[in-house]
């Protein structure tokens, strides 16, 4: 017995250090990677298997972004955002655990890229269930805390596709324990070209703790040169009041690059931007958001 406990001694010191030979050949790059995707993939197995089942077949997928968007009147600007979903198959195959540090409480635009508009301070954590009819209409319901309270939304997305043309109509309802109703509603029209895509969308929604509705409109052209890379142009008008009833309007107009700098999880994203906003007196403003995404998962 003794003499079995000196060799898997022995196995697993040397396999020890065969692991960590391999862990110091591999680029830095790569371990981070791999130990994001495995500290997530792990917690989906624990999450899923915590009333002891061992079926298996969790997973988790999401990203992490680091930005820097110096901007004329500001060059100080960093943001993060980290989004984890997980995919919990033996509690239900259609329910999901998300947990990140921004809301989803304003309805994004098709293509929108909402560069470090919303604070990202503290982190939001919600479960949701999708329920699919078929393959043009589902209902999505949400369960979680945001903006440092409670809330429920329900979400209806509804699309067609007729020869080059998408329609697509997101009617919503959210409820905050604090803020109270929250309707919203969003529609959008792609037409698609040889090659590329002209998006045009809009949104309306109206928070009862705000003195007036959010109204956003934007226009897109989308070019995707090939798999690895994504041009988007476009413009944007944006209108919003606070409790208070004080208006904020915004012009954006923009350029996003998008290419897969390292293997199939790593991107860079580059977005020059012109910016004419109510709160500085509509007077132009330049800009560049810059961004590292890795993504992980499966």
């Amino acid at each position: 017995m003794r003499l079995k406990g000196y060799f898997f001694i022995l196995f697993y010191s040397l396999h020890t250090q065969a692991n960590e030979q391999v862990e110091i050949e591999r680029p830095r790059a790569d371990l981070f990677q791999s130990k994001l995707n495995n500290m997530m993939q792990d917690t989906a197995s624990w999450l899923d298997d915590i009333e002891g089942t061992t079926n298996g077949g969790a997973s988790a997928k999401g990203y992490l972004q680091l930005g820097w968007l110096p901007r004329t009147a500001d060059l100080s600007e960093v943001d993060a955002k980290l989004k984890i979903a997980f995919n919990l198959p033996n509690v239900n195959d259609k329910l999901a655990l998300i947990i990140d540090n921004y809301n989803e409480d304003e309805l994004l635009l098709d293509y929108e890229s909402d560069p470090f508009k919303e604070s990202k301070e503290s982190v939001n954590l919600a479960a949701q269930y999708i329920k699919e009819f078929n393959n043009n209409y589902n209902i999505k319901t949400r369960i979680g805390v945001s903006r440092k309270q409670l809330y429920v939304r329900t979400e209806a997305n509804l699309n067609w596709r007729y020869e080059k043309l998408k329609f697509e109509f997101l009617p919503r309802i959210d409820y905050f324990y604090k803020d109270g109703w929250g309707p919203g509603l969003k529609g959008a029209l792609a037409y698609y070209l040889e090659g590329s895509t002209i998006s045009f969308s809009a949104s309306w929604q109206k928070l009862e703790s705000e003195a007036r509705s959010r109204r956003k409109v934007g226009l897109f052209h989308v070019f995707k040169p090939d798999k690895d890379q994504l041009l988007v142009s476009g413009a944007q008008y944006n209108k919003s009041n606070n409790k208070e009833n004080i208006s904020n309007e915004t012009y954006y107009f923009s350029l996003r690059y998008r290419n897969l700098i390292y293997k199939s999880w790593l991107y860079l994203e580059v977005e020059p931007f012109v910016e004419f906003n109510q709160f500085q007196d509509f007077r132009r403003e330049y800009g560049i958001a810059l961004s590292l995404i890795t993504y992980y998962g499966t």
